[in-house]
């Protein structure tokens, strides 16, 4: 830039020249200190909005996992028992017990076991027909004649058929239309205790346990995530952990049996089902608690102390999950028959 000016004008343009100079060494220090606590606030804001979203989304997923699995069960729970509108009565069962669709209906409505899951968890099973059934179109010429109905079932299924009276448990052998067969094989005999007029129905029965195992997937850290797990049919108790997986993040659950020791109808105590003065057949209601854990670690920032089934746990200095306790009791709504 020259300064095209008068002499005393040029002078200052030059004057004004001289005095443009850059930043200093401390003035820069100085830029590039603040932006280094504005980028470390920034960060620290990242990091802190981050923290809470992982937070909030493992809550909700923990909340949402808890309410799901009690809702699962529950409704099993309550129609555990029903063989008909006559669910005082046992049905006779004639499937065999060799048929992978034996349903142990002598056993009772719900059993269950006591510790023998993961992290020492109990399992409960339910035995029930399903469903509002499919009414019987045709008479029943005789105890051996297959049943018409106007909506079949699956060949290999277990069913109940109840005309309110007596009931039957069979295994469908054949599904010809709406025609179900109940051969011998699959069931001990070709024949139903009861022949049936139209008026019966016909509904699907079944067995389920519920229980908590490893789930198919790993945590971030390579840890097996538990899971709640249900299980159908014959020796369901046992083959539980191997299962459907339901829900991940359930690692713990205990259930209590309300007995009615008086026949008022309302439970008077709450016990394990492995208690020695407990009588099955006065279990009018269950109480269900779950432990549910987040899926992924590094959730809270120190491990956070939980109270489950009456003890308080404060985990290792590396377990940082969020945990919280779901509990329900469920009345039962059809009485025992074992």
């Amino acid at each position: 830039m020259m300064c095209k000016f008068a002499p005393s004008a040029r002078r200052k343009c030059y004057l004004g020249l001289h005095r443009q100079q850059g930043v200093t060494l401390v003035e820069l220090m100085i830029a590039l200190a603040i932006g280094l606590l504005v980028t470390i606030a920034m960060l620290k804001v990242y990091v802190d909005s981050s923290r809470l979203y992982r937070f909030n989304e493992g809550l909700a997923r923990v909340q949402e996992n808890g309410r799901f699995a009690l809702e699962f069960i529950r409704r099993d729970a309550r129609v555990a028992g029903f063989w008909g509108c006559n669910s005082d009565a046992e049905p006779y069962n004639g499937i065999s017990a060799t048929s992978d669709a034996y349903i142990d209906v002598a056993a009772g409505h719900i059993t269950g076991t006591s510790d023998d899951g993961l992290n020492s968890a109990d399992s409960i099973t339910f035995r029930s027909a399903t469903g509002s059934g499919a009414p019987v179109t045709a008479n029943m010429s005789g105890t051996d004649d297959n049943i018409t109905v106007d909506s079949p079932l699956a060949v290999g299924k277990a069913a109940l058929i109840s005309d309110c009276e007596q009931s039957d448990v069979f295994q469908v052998t054949g599904n010809d239309g709406a025609v179900l067969k109940h051969g011998v094989g699959a069931n001990t005999l070709p024949d139903l205790k009861n022949p049936y007029a139209t008026g019966a129905r016909v509904y699907e029965a079944r067995e389920r346990t519920y229980c908590v195992a490893n789930g198919a997937g790993k945590d971030k850290d390579g840890n097996w995530i538990p899971s709640l797990r249900r299980a159908y049919g014959k020796g369901s108790a046992s083959a539980c952990e191997n299962g459907d997986e339901l829900l991940e993040g359930i690692e713990d659950m205990q259930i209590f049996y309300g007995e009615d020791t008086d026949a008022d109808g309302t439970a008077n105590r709450y016990v394990a089902i492995n208690y020695d003065e407990l009588q099955k057949n006065r279990i009018v209601s269950v109480r269900i608690s779950l432990l549910v854990r987040s899926i992924n670690n590094n959730l809270t920032t120190e491990p956070s102390p939980y109270t489950f089934n009456g003890s308080t746990v404060t985990p290792g200095t590396t377990d940082k999950y969020l945990r919280k306790v779901f509990s329900t009791t469920v009345t039962l709504r059809n009485k025992a028959i074992n």
